[in-house]
């Protein structure tokens, strides 16, 4: 095992370790599935050489030499094929690409394996790399592999021509690894070799890594992958089986030069070591690499979960942008920073937040409502230098101008549904790093954490400066109110100084008329015809209705005024009850109704009332009765009785019951209410104010009592009742 045969191993390493990682790791299955193949089968180049360089028989030497020759065969199909679908992952040439290359490459297979036709036989020379010996067709061989990889370089060439931006320059990237690997491998391996040159027969398995390394550099230039961490991975991998390799050849060195009847047990041993301390020995490097090598590597989960966590704790907008800028700064190590809010209506984005960015006096940018729609709106992010050759709008163009002169080299949406917040916006890494795919994806997925956080924040001030505002105006509205309660009061002392007024001057005259009419109908002023007597007394009931409209309006004046005044003495309420029902008698024998007042055998006790007033009360409900019944009868009753409220205790109830038209569920509610009269009572009683049910409820309840009806429905008849405590606190 030569200096030679290390290198060329370290490098086939190389090769097939950037290979397993970049599968792993990557996105376009295609591409990293196409550059396996290639890291593969340039590994296995490689240990061939190794094994060809190291074996001594003829025989073994031919054998691996053809296997050599056979291997290239492999490399530039899977060259040409990787140039074919590099960088979108499809082949346009598919239909017949593939039968062609896999026929070319069995025939040339079998050629060189099976014939002396490419490898005719190898001579050994002590001190010296091999010669080999080449067969008539070995020319064509030459031929196939150059045309093969000039074939490569053409279809690169062409999409270099057709293609631009990031585009274009990750096509030049493997191009020049291609071209390199495979000129530099023609010239080492091929022209050498045809001179009879075989001191370099070796590099071109060295000169191959260019290529590798080079289209791992372009695939990670399409975001695939972070270099960072395949560099980690990957020296972690070849650290920890370095270490188990030196360990095993120097246990094994030691036992076989000392101890060589033991050594296939120890070699058994040494296996099982090996195998079960990989493990271990890769994470202990693992957590090596990232405290000293690669300390600037983050781990996603525990990022966002550290964002989400602080997010939560807060709803002040400024305390959310600085967890937010602090959280990522510490991840991802930019230049500059800045958080954006967005004007739906306006279209324009507000800078709310700013770390590292030029933008001078400037706080708000026009947005591109075709950038909006195509990517903001959709939730996906915009790399700058990206995207530019995706649009060909002006507006477009003169926002990623705009992006590229105040140097924002990522711009994360802030989305909630369909509604936007904002924009995240982030500058250059400070080592010079690009952006992976894995870093966009978690930057989406804080742009989502954040996106809410910041909406509820704004909606918080909102409600907040709501808040301030609605005080402000109740206080405003407070004022106006009071002023205009005031003005109402005035108003209303004016409207009940008018009626009071209005109904003292009525009812003078009223009652000079009144005084005036019965003296002409008792015949003081001579005869009248019957007539002239018929209309008088239409005159005087009218009249009368007129001196009880005015006395409402005086008493209702004096309620709300607080001027009503009650002359309150013991009085026995039967007497005064029995006192209406006798003057009322008439008036229910002239409507042929059937009127009953149903005295009580156990004399009730005395209670103090104004006598003016709840005689007028009474009256007022018996005289309803008797109006609104056609036919029937009406029934007055007074009892004692228990209230169930403990304040009035033992009371005298009235109730004038009555078979008269009845009343609405409806109407129930409204009967005490001024001006309020019952559905169809203007039907039957035209004159009707609605002010008596009023008058009586005031009154009642100045004695400490109470008053309602009752009534099962239209045509069902009706119960007017209200009680007096007989312990009556009035004065």
């Amino acid at each position: 095992m030569d200096l030679i045969n290390i290198i060329i191993f370290i490098a086939a390493v190389i090769n097939l370790v950037l290979g397993i990682f970049i599968y792993k790791k990557g996105n376009n299955k295609k591409i990293n599935i196409a550059y396996v193949f290639l890291a593969v089968n340039i590994f296995f180049w490689g240990i061939a050489k190794i094994i060809y360089r190291t074996v001594l028989s003829v025989e073994a030497s031919i054998f691996w030499d053809r296997i050599l020759y056979v291997i290239p065969v492999y490399v530039v199909a899977c060259v040409l094929h990787f140039a074919y679908i590099f960088p979108e992952g499809e082949n346009k040439q598919k239909k017949w690409f593939y039968p062609f290359i896999t026929i070319t490459s069995l025939v040339m297979t079998v050629f060189i394996l099976f014939t002396d036709s490419i490898i005719e036989n190898v001579k050994l020379i002590p001190g010296q790399e091999k010669f080999m010996v080449y067969g008539d067709l070995y020319n064509i061989y030459s031929l196939y592999i150059a045309g093969y990889f000039a074939w490569s370089w053409v279809v690169m060439i062409k999409k270099m021509r057709s293609s631009f931006g990031v585009v274009k320059s990750q096509v030049k990237i493997v191009f020049a690894g291609i071209f390199i690997s495979s000129f530099s491998s023609i010239i080492t391996n091929v022209v050498f070799l045809r001179l009879g040159i075989f001191k370099f027969v070796w590099a071109g398995h060295i000169l191959v890594l260019f290529m590798v390394v080079f289209i791992a550099y372009a695939i990670v230039r399409h975001r695939l992958m972070d270099i960072k961490m395949v560099l980690r991975n990957s020296s972690v991998y070849i650290t920890s089986l370095g270490t188990i390799l030196a360990i095993v050849i120097g246990v094994d060195t030691f036992v076989y030069r000392y101890f060589p009847d033991v050594s296939y047990l120890i070699n058994l041993l040494l296996l099982i070591f090996g195998i079960s301390s990989f493990s271990s020995l890769k994470k202990f490097y693992f957590n090596l690499a990232n405290k000293y090598f690669f300390s600037s590597l983050y781990e996603p989960q525990k990022l966002i979960g550290s964002i989400s966590d602080s997010l939560r704790k807060t709803l002040n907008v400024n305390k959310i942008y600085d967890c937010i800028y602090n959280s990522l700064e510490s991840a991802f190590h930019f230049k500059a920073f800045a958080i954006l809010s967005y004007d739906v209506k306006k279209g324009i984005y507000f800078l709310e937040f700013n770390q590292g960015f030029d933008v001078g006096e400037r706080k708000q940018f026009k947005g591109s409502s075709i950038l909006h729609d195509k990517l903001i709106g959709r939730n996906k992010t915009i790399v700058t230098e990206e995207v530019k050759q995706n649009f060909a709008d002006k507006e477009a163009n003169r926002v990623i101008n705009l992006l590229e002169s105040l140097k924002i080299k990522v711009l994360i949406p802030l989305n909630i549904k369909d509604k936007t917040v904002g924009l995240i916006a982030l500058g250059a890494k400070e080592a010079g790093d690009i952006y992976t795919k894995n870093d966009l994806k978690i930057l989406e997925i804080i742009g989502a954490q954040a996106a809410t956080a910041v909406e509820n924040a704004f909606l918080y001030e909102k409600t907040l400066n709501f808040n301030a505002k609605l005080k402000k105006e109740v206080r405003k509205a407070t004022r106006d109110l009071v002023k205009a309660n005031n003005k109402l009061r005035k108003l209303d002392k004016a409207k009940s100084e008018f009626i009071s007024i209005a109904s003292h001057q009525l009812r003078t005259p009223l009652t000079i008329i009144k005084g005036y009419i019965s003296m002409i109908l008792e015949g003081n002023f001579g005869e009248l015809t019957k007539g002239e007597k018929e209309s008088l007394e239409k005159v005087y009931l009218s009249n009368e209705r007129l001196i009880g409209l005015v006395e409402n309006l005086l008493n209702i004046s004096r309620i709300e005024s607080g001027r009503l005044q009650f002359d309150y003495q013991i009085q026995q309420l039967d007497t005064l009850v029995n006192s209406v029902f006798e003057e009322l008698k008439p008036k229910a024998k002239e409507k042929n109704i059937r009127f009953t007042y149903r005295k009580t055998k156990k004399k009730l006790p005395p209670v103090k009332i104004d006598e003016e007033k709840i005689r007028q009360v009474i009256m007022n409900m018996v005289d309803n009765a008797i109006k609104y019944t056609k036919k029937g009868s009406v029934t007055i009753t007074l009892k004692k009785v228990t209230a169930s409220d403990k304040k009035m205790g033992e009371c005298l109830e009235f109730k004038v019951s009555d078979s008269g038209m009845g009343i609405s569920d409806d109407d129930l509610p409204n009967l005490f209410k001024k001006f309020s009269r019952g559905t169809g009572t203007s039907l039957v009683h035209t004159e009707g104010t609605g002010l008596g049910l009023y008058v009586a409820k005031q009154m009642i309840e100045a004695h400490g009592g109470k008053v309602w009806a009752e009534s099962k429905g239209e045509g069902q008849g009706s119960k007017f009742c209200f009680r007096i405590p007989i312990k009556n606190k009035s004065k």
